[in-house]
């Protein structure tokens, strides 16, 4: 056993190493105990063993999708969660992180560690149990409120009683804004607790970006979305529905924050190794004190976008941050605000896999 091997043999913290290939050649004492391998004088791997991994809905992790098949392809691996079912039947939740040694543009070692964080997470779910409870309590009386206000819009308008009907769609919009400020309250506290989790898969983010528009094409404000795409399929590695919450967080700010009949303009470029998504509105625009902390949590300042609870750029920063991409905006007061979003692209040898 050479010095380094001896050294990672002896190590508290579990840890995997792979070669260029992302077959593992080596797992230490700490990294075979928690994987439930029986014990191996040299360290060597054993013959034929497979981690099998699953995800928090007890589905299959693919193999191209385990983090050392994910770092080999260049994707960020820090912090990932995912279930380790060991020998026996039993399971352990595991957070990997893995860096990636190259020769030039080539990989030859991955080394990747994990950390059991099994009981934090039953403690994090313990939390989640009272969050749930609370916000089931809370929804109850807004979701018989949104149905009522819903029938009362529909009868007033159908018996043409205008005055009526506004205050029916004052109440409901009013009853849909509550809602989805309760829904961005309950996913910044699973950020908290650590219950937040991603499913990342191949997305055409085109595609996705065609069907969140579409629904505002489909709706009053059809005539003021502008889609301008500059490219084909655009295939990132990301969470579909997380990027799509973004994108409707963001859109939905750029129409309350425009005078009315104003265009939004929605475009998508591929930069480098990203993909660029920008949001324009011509709204009042965020004074330039304000922009450093456009996207801290709870923070409602700027001029004309301080509505709601101050979470929705906050979970899109979070969000974005957690694909490994980042979000900005560029604003003048008068002038309108654009939001960008960027993401990482997916390599193309591994789109539509």
């Amino acid at each position: 056993m050479s010095s380094l091997e001896a050294i990672l043999e002896n190590l508290t913290e579990a840890v995997t190493v792979a070669d260029g290939m992302g077959r593992v050649i080596l797992r230490n004492r700490a990294a075979r105990e928690m994987l439930g391998i029986a014990p191996r004088d040299d360290g060597s791997v054993e013959p034929g063993f497979q981690v099998i991994l699953r995800y928090p809905d007890g589905s299959a992790v693919p193999r191209d999708e385990y983090p050392i098949a994910r770092a080999l392809r260049g994707e960020p691996v820090h912090g990932l969660e995912l279930f380790v079912e060991r020998p026996g039947g039993s399971t352990l939740v595991v957070q990997f992180s893995g860096s990636v040694l190259r020769d030039g543009d080539s990989p030859t070692l991955i080394v990747m560690t994990y950390r059991d964080v099994t009981e934090a997470r039953r403690a994090a779910e313990q939390k989640h149990d009272y969050l749930r409870a609370t916000s089931h309590d809370l929804r109850n009386p807004l979701s018989t409120l949104l149905a009522q206000a819903q029938v009362l819009e529909m009868e007033t308008r159908r018996k043409g009683l205008r005055d009526e009907n506004k205050a029916a769609q004052l109440i409901l919009k009013s009853g849909r804004r509550m809602d989805a400020m309760l829904n961005d309250f309950i996913e910044s506290m699973k950020f908290d607790v650590g219950l937040w989790s991603m499913r990342p898969r191949a997305t055409d983010l085109s595609k996705l970006l065609l069907e969140v528009a579409g629904r505002y094409r489909s709706s009053a404000d059809c005539e003021r979305v502008s889609l301008h795409l500059t490219s084909g399929e655009c295939w990132a590695m990301v969470d579909p529905h997380q990027v799509e919450r973004c994108l409707e967080n963001i859109l939905s700010n750029a129409f309350q924050h425009s005078p009315p009949e104003s265009r939004v303009e929605v475009s998508l470029d591929v930069i480098g190794g990203f993909a660029e998504i920008a949001v324009k509105d011509r709204g009042t625009g965020i004074d330039p004190k304000h922009l450093p902390r456009i996207f801290d949590r709870f923070y409602r300042g700027g001029s004309g976008h301080s509505r709601g609870l101050g979470l929705g750029l906050y979970i899109v920063k979070l969000i974005t941050e957690a694909h490994g991409g980042n979000v900005s905006v560029v604003s003048e007061p008068g002038k309108g605000s654009t939001f960008i979003l960027t993401l990482p692209l997916r390599q193309a040898s591994q789109a539509g896999s």
